[in-house]
């Protein structure tokens, strides 16, 4: 089914929706979503902050299994993964992460139970089991544990409940997936609960060799996951999480476009079936992934006289080997092998009180520290010859027997973090309320590693990095809260954030690449609505906003004075640098709407205008050492490779992750079959913009990506049992999710094609 035929169809429907409205009175009205964005439960359209708010089952009904997903329905946030499944990457308003290295964090802060995670090697695991799922937009860090640019995810677990419950769930999906998710809660004793929850999932491969016929995409997850609630008293009680995850999936591959163009062979490449997501060229390379995580956490919530205390202890570790075929072609060049160890520990201690009816406050500390070790490489041997393709198959954790040409990281970065802060809310009358915050962040990085060639057996060393720095910063918000009446909330805040210095850790030919980047810093200004009419059928919300973006941390390419001079050609390579001045400003809605009984609208729109203000250049690059004979603009060409540069960096330049325009639309109906059944019909519809995963690299664009997804359930009136049948990207859409430049060309992602199949629910 071609676009065309499927956005009328979108429309359709949402016109019939209107149409029925207009002769229908308005019984139904928007179930709330109580949320705990400000620490506080509150509605979350009681809130003068720009926010999406996901209840569990809303999740479940839209198909939302994994992190990444939640780009589909929320204006403003982008998802994607930066490689074959394992590393989601966030943006909201232009604002997130482009280097997908585990040693470097998000602008968008990404929370489970009120725990951030410190990687993103920590945010691949599957959606299960969730109370709610908030999305904060703008600048963060009066209320959370970390500083944060772009804005806030928060994932919350179901917690043990006071009566038993228990379900299970099962789904069989093509590519022969079968999925289940077992859970089961109650008290154990008198003040005493708990809650076991465990999710697994296994499938074929969705991809196939098109040389070998071996499957790739496969899925082998697990996840468990404990939880106690035990009471102190009448005035306090204790929540203990732990998790144990595990993932031995085999990664999906991505395509390389133009390799036969430089091997003289079409058995390499795809070209032969091109935008066919599924037809992939691997050859003997053993890909693999074996990762696993765990963790605890404890809180405390204890009630005294004149305030609340919350106290958060977490720690968490994660392991990941993997090796992916990153350049998307049956050769070596650039394909990637992780072996990385991770470790981080908090505490946060929070206070939170009120003086008098129109006054209260919060003030938290936070202290964490954080470790990363990294052995990654990549395997260049593909370059040493424009006729030779060597065959590529390596043991990626054996350094004696890794391949002709592999370039290599090992390192460990260690990072102590200490923040304060205090939030206020001052109601300056029955309709006007004041917000104030500050914080002071401290955060002291060390990094130690060397980055190295081995070149058919011998070692060549490229560069050493033993730095430490450390960094301050106070940064605040203050906003006003204006509800005009009890339906329509005006509000309006200023707020400045502040992200820390980074090491750039990837693997690397030049040895001026790895270096030491600076903080960025955002100023933000957002005006926005949230507007309840029609008897409360109808929820419309939406802001504009413009931020102020300094120092951002990009992933830039430039010429290597290395190897440049060395081979008598311009050779590239990539790194970390600071962009000193860029902007993002645009506008975002949302609209849910209960037109009649069993009628549900929602749809989601953004546009965003994200560029760089201010390029970089030889007087303030930090730590690049490039070639002195190419000039500024050639320097930071996104899509060099040899002697093909792309377009420079120039100020009008757009940021990454950052689409122009992003829509979805929802449309669901929800009848009575007989006395005992329910039935509900829905179907989704997402549209996401072109957008770069780098910045002036003309081969990292890729879009517009599309999905049409529908669901059908019958479930018992009394919710005893439910039965779905569910499709996904229903158009076969072969869309574009991630590209870069890779060898001789571009590497590109593609989502995958349609998916379809049912899930059976039964509550016990």
């Amino acid at each position: 089914m071609s676009q065309s035929s499927a956005v009328p169809s979108l429309k359709t429907l949402l016109s019939l929706g209107v149409t029925l409205a207009c002769s229908t009175s308005y019984a139904a009205v928007i179930e709330e979503v109580v949320v705990t964005a400000q620490k506080r439960s509150q509605s979350v359209n009681d809130i003068g902050v720009s926010a999406n708010a996901f209840a569990g089952d809303s999740l479940q009904d839209y198909g939302v299994d994994s992190p990444v997903d939640l780009g589909n329905h929320t204006p403003g946030l982008i998802t994607v993964n930066a490689t074959s499944g394992g590393t989601p990457i966030f943006a909201i308003r232009g604002i997130g992460l482009d280097d997908f290295s585990a040693n470097n964090s998000s602008g968008v802060g990404v929370y489970t139970d009120e725990v951030f995670a410190s990687s993103p090697a920590y945010l691949g695991g599957r959606l299960f089991d969730v109370e709610r799922v908030e999305v904060l937009k703008g600048p963060q860090g009066t209320l959370y544990g970390k500083n944060t640019t772009g804005g806030a995810i928060n994932f919350i677990s179901n917690k043990p409940t006071d009566e038993f419950e228990a379900y299970a769930e099962l789904s069989l999906a093509r590519h022969d997936t079968r999925e289940l998710t077992a859970v089961v809660s109650g008290p154990l004793s008198d003040g005493l609960r708990g809650r076991l929850a465990f999710n697994g999932v296994r499938g074929d491969g969705w991809q196939t060799d098109i040389n070998t016929g071996r499957e790739f995409g496969d899925q082998d997850r697990a996840v468990l996951r404990g939880l106690l609630d035990f009471d102190l008293g009448s005035d306090g009680d204790v929540l203990i999480k732990a998790y144990y995850s595990q993932d031995q999936s085999t990664p999906a591959s991505p395509h390389a476009e133009g390799v036969d163009d430089v091997l003289g062979d079409s058995s390499f490449s795809v070209l032969n079936s091109p935008r066919d997501p599924s037809r992939v060229t691997v050859g003997d390379l053993p890909v693999f992934r074996d990762e696993n995580g765990q963790g605890f956490s404890i809180k405390v919530n204890y009630a005294f006289d004149a305030f609340d205390l919350v106290s958060i202890t977490a720690w968490d570790s994660y392991e990941r080997q993997v090796l992916d075929n990153y350049d998307g072609g049956a050769h070596s060049a650039t394909d990637l092998s992780q072996d990385n160890e991770l470790e981080q520990w908090s505490q946060e201690l929070r206070l939170v009180g009120d003086i008098g009816e129109s006054f209260s406050w919060i003030a938290g500390v936070n202290v964490s520290r954080e470790e990363v070790d990294v052995k990654d490489s990549f395997d260049d041997s593909i370059l040493l010859s424009d006729s030779v393709a060597f065959d590529g198959v390596l043991n990626p954790f054996d350094i004696n027997n890794r391949g002709d040409d592999l370039f290599i990281a090992d390192y460990v970065q260690e990072t102590d973090s200490y923040g304060v802060y205090v939030h206020t809310e001052t109601d300056l009358s029955d309709e006007v309320k004041l917000i104030a915050g500050v914080r002071y962040s401290y955060d002291d990085r060390q990094f130690n590693g060397s980055a190295d060639n081995l070149s058919f057996g011998e070692l060549f060393p490229v560069t050493t990095l033993r730095e430490s720095h450390d960094e301050e910063a106070v940064t605040g918000k203050i906003g006003l809260d204006w509800f005009v009446h009890e339906d329509l909330l005006l509000f309006a805040n200023v707020a400045s954030s502040y992200k820390s210095g980074i090491f750039y850790g990837g693997a690397v030919v030049d040895s001026s690449a790895w270096s030491y980047i600076g903080p960025e810093s955002v100023l933000s200004y957002e005006l926005g609505f949230k507007w309840t009419g029609f008897d409360g059928s109808m929820q419309l919300n939406g802001a504009i906003f413009r931020m102020d973006y300094s120092d951002r941390q990009s992933l830039l390419t430039f010429v290597s004075d290395d190897f440049s001079n060395l081979l008598g050609v311009a050779v590239v390579d990539t790194t970390l640098a600071n962009v000193p001045e860029s902007r993002t400003q645009g506008f975002e809605m949302d609209l849910n709407w209960l037109p009649m009984d069993g009628l549900t609208i929602q749809a989601g729109l953004s546009y965003l205008d994200a560029e760089v203000t201010e390029a970089p250049t030889l007087n303030n690059l930090r730590g690049i050492n490039p070639d002195p004979s190419v000039n500024d603009a050639a320097i930071l060409a996104g899509s060099g490779f040899v002697d093909a540069l792309g377009a420079p960096l120039n100020a009008g330049s757009d940021l990454s992750q950052a689409p122009q325009w992003s829509y979805n639309g929802l449309l669901a109906y929800e009848f009575d079959l007989s006395e005992t059944l329910m039935m509900r019909l829905q179907s989704s519809y997402s549209w996401v913009d072109e957008q770069f995963a780098q910045l002036a690299d003309s081969n990292a664009q890729y879009g517009p990506v599309r999905a049409l997804n529908a669901r059908v359930s019958v479930e018992q009136s009394d919710g005893k049992w439910q039965l779905s049948f569910w499709g996904r990207n229903l158009e076969d859409k072969a869309s574009e999710t991630y590209a870069f430049t890779g060898f001789a060309g571009r590497t590109v992602y593609r989502q995958q094609g349609a998916t379809y199949g049912l899930t059976l629910r039964y509550n016990f």
